[in-house]
């Protein structure tokens, strides 16, 4: 929904992502490029992001190298997104339209201080970006609603999820009694499921609770699709229930209790038939085991069924959610960023893999939500890190010096110090002011040649040329060549062979 964003905030946002992505210099020359603007236009976001967005990021200039972003320790990316979307005019309105359904469209301008004109243009497009949702922003009274009261809840869950997360808590009833009951018929059902989960069905339940006090239900379901220990899980909680429902409003009943278990329990109700549910665990099962065998990996029952749990639960929610799940930060893309730069292979094995399962499932697994499970994997396995670096063999490093023997041995040492699980580093020990006689073969062993000076006689392709005494940014363009050759065992490499030719 960034399109309900200015224009420079849109580009303000993609200027930070793009800074993001590549953790390093980026000229302005190709920011203004890339972002279809003038150099004038670059400059001047760039102040505006260093004047603006401090102290959560740290935004670098030079004449010489571009712009560079550095996140502070203290803070996150994902601040400066819930600072736009709170801060949004259309996103003000659409969060301030849920709370309260009896103002009409221009009520609301008054009270938002938008003015008329202002008003129209947002209404406009907060219409057509509802559109994309199967959303309609009606506006006598104004309020948003769908063909699907789902659809509502879930557009509103993440909404709230990503402009609040576990800051703040802008529903009426008491953060702690509703997580708590949250937690209960969590356990209730004896899921294993993370903290991040949690909040969200406790957005859910509350978002939930505030829709009936509007007298919106979910309606069109059969009441047999429910299982007696759904029921039970709130009935036996039926007094905490009632005293968070108070804060809506609420009286328990039947008619709310069964609304509830639709949206809490979606992702145990909504399998078309046996057959499915049968076909789509096989099929995510042999996922896994490909995974696991083209490493040589195991891995315990316990995680593997937790894996195969949150993809089934992001099967379930698209079949009656087919959008996108989040609002402008699409977390799990950013996070794809990261995991794909430091374990590259590992990803590339995951994309495969759900092509395969994308085609025997009929399902969008590579197309919409290969970030979402490159995520899930890497992170519910908890392990698998610590197995990646294992296997990967270390790379071989060769050090040059033009100070000579004693300095290439001292630089070997500081590297060896930094990266001694990572690489195999050897000083040169020959003299190098006749290079020139150095055969080419001679490098051939080494995958990086770390050297105090550059040459033309030095294979540029693995070359990293450093100071003499190794800068903060020698020592991150050291580590990035080193992930860049730092190779996983051949199984894994034909496994890759195999696959693209």
């Amino acid at each position: 929904m960034r399109e309900l964003l200015d224009t420079p905030t849109q580009r303000r946002l993609h200027i930070l992502e793009q800074l993001n992505e590549v953790s390093d210099w980026i000229s302005s020359n190709e920011l203004a490029k890339s972002n279809n603007a003038s150099l004038r236009t670059i400059n001047n976001d760039v102040s505006y992001l260093k004047e603006n967005w401090y102290p959560h990021l740290l935004i670098e200039t030079s004449k010489k190298n571009g712009v560079r972003l550095q996140t502070q320790p203290s803070s996150h990316i994902e601040v400066v997104y819930r600072y736009v979307l709170k801060n949004s005019e259309a996103f003000r309105l659409i969060e301030s339209v849920f709370f309260d359904t009896t103002l009409s469209i221009e009520k609301w301008g008054e009270k938002l201080f938008i003015s008329e004109s202002s008003l129209y243009r947002i209404t406009s497009d907060v219409s057509k970006s509802l559109k994309k949702y199967g959303l309609t922003l009606e506006k006598k009274p104004c309020r948003v609603i769908g063909k699907d009261e789902f659809f509502v809840r879930f557009f509103y869950t993440n909404y709230f999820f990503e402009a609040y997360q576990i800051n703040e808590w802008p529903f009426p009833s008491d953060k702690k009694k509703t997580i708590q009951f949250v937690k209960d018929i969590v356990e209730y059902f004896n899921e294993d499921i993370s903290e991040k989960d949690i909040l969200l069905i406790s957005y859910i339940l509350c978002i939930s609770l505030t829709r009936q006090s509007q007298e919106f239900f979910i309606e069109g379901y059969d009441k047999s699709i429910f299982t007696k220990k759904m029921y039970h899980s709130l009935d036996r909680n039926a007094d905490n229930l009632a005293d968070i429902a108070k804060d809506y409003g609420l009286v328990i009943n039947d008619q709310l209790i069964y609304d509830l278990m639709f949206s809490l329990y979606y992702h145990l109700i909504n399998w078309h038939s046996e057959e499915e549910y049968l076909h789509v665990t096989k099929e995510i099962k042999h996922l896994m085991k490909n995974i696991r065998n083209v490493f040589d990996f195991t891995l315990t029952n316990q995680l593997s069924d937790k894996i195969e749990n949150s993809m089934k639960h992001t099967y379930l929610q698209h079949t009656i959610y087919p959008y996108p799940n989040y609002i402008i930060f699409n977390k799990s893309f950013y996070n794809a960023v990261a995991i794909k730069k430091l374990f590259p292979t590992m990803a590339l094995v995951i994309e495969q893999e759900l092509i395969k399962l994308e085609k025997s499932t009929n399902f969008p697994w590579h197309t919409d939500y290969f970030y979402e499970v490159l995520c899930t994997i890497m992170i519910q396995w908890t392990d698998l890190p610590t197995l990646l670096e294992n296997k990967k063999q270390k790379a071989r490093i060769l050090v040059m010096s033009s100070l000579g023997h004693d300095h290439s041995d001292f630089l070997s040492k500081m590297i060896q110090k930094n990266f001694d699980n990572k690489a195999l580093i050897e000083p040169y020990t020959q003299s190098v002011i006749f290079i020139e006689d150095i055969p080419k073969e001679y490098f051939q062993s080494y995958d990086i040649i770390v050297s105090t000076f550059d040459s033309e006689l030095l294979p540029q392709d693995k070359l990293v040329v450093i100071d003499d005494i190794p800068s903060n940014s020698d020592w991150g363009t050291i580590r990035r060549a080193i992930n860049n050759t730092h190779q996983l065992d051949e199984k894994v490499v034909t496994y890759l062979n195999n696959t693209y030719y």
